[in-house]
């Protein structure tokens, strides 16, 4: 976690900072990111940036964060705008978020940490935020709709939702360089047609 220092200071300072935070982590391997790169483009001094944070590995952290943030917002907002039914929002989230993580604002960044396994950081995240989500969207859904019969069962059902959304991402940024890569499209056919599965079973009765 960042330290209070960091969140003392001024909106453009700490912008000019997640910006330059971008700038290095979606081109480079969390390995061979440097935090000299970092200060450079923020325009701070290398002593100000432990003042900041702990180390590189809790900037990248942060700065994961706040995009994770955003991305529970959206489903959040998603389920809110679908009077509850979780698996319509599902659908919609995948298919509003597969575009953006694909092709949008930190598509470099989702490619470089998917292709150089930098997820395996993820392990370090403070896990408050995922858990805000589930306790959120749990309170949004509309639990009638659903098998669910306890918090701990819905947890189970969103880790399944993520892991759908996260696996299809994953397979189009690893094979990006050979003739496999799945298309926009098919990525999205494929986390609905998962989604499908798991809300409505694949055996034939």
């Amino acid at each position: 976690m960042p330290k209070d220092t960091f969140y003392n200071l001024e909106p453009a300072k700490k912008q000019r900072l997640f910006v330059a935070s971008k700038a290095e982590f979606s081109h480079k391997s969390f390995a061979d990111s440097a935090i000299s790169e970092i200060v450079k483009m923020a325009g701070i001094s290398r002593g100000s940036f432990y003042q900041y944070f702990e180390d590189k590995l809790d900037c990248y952290l942060y700065f994961v964060g706040q995009i994770q943030n955003e991305r529970n917002q959206i489903f959040l907002d998603t389920l809110i705008a679908n009077q509850g039914d979780l698996i319509a929002a599902t659908k919609h989230f995948f298919t509003i978020s597969i575009e953006d993580v694909l092709h949008g604002t930190y598509a470099d960044f989702y490619q470089t940490m998917i292709t150089a396994h930098d997820f395996r950081l993820h392990r370090f995240l403070h896990h408050g935020s995922r858990q805000q989500l589930v306790n959120d969207l749990y309170q949004q859904t509309d639990l009638s709709r659903l098998k669910v019969n306890n918090l701990e069962d819905f947890r189970y059902l969103i880790e399944m939702i993520l892991n759908i959304f996260f696996r299809s991402i994953g397979s189009y940024f690893i094979n990006s360089r050979s003739q496999t890569q799945p298309t926009v499209e098919q990525i999205k056919k494929r986390c609905l047609l998962m989604l499908d599965w798991l809300a409505n079973g694949v055996a034939i009765n």
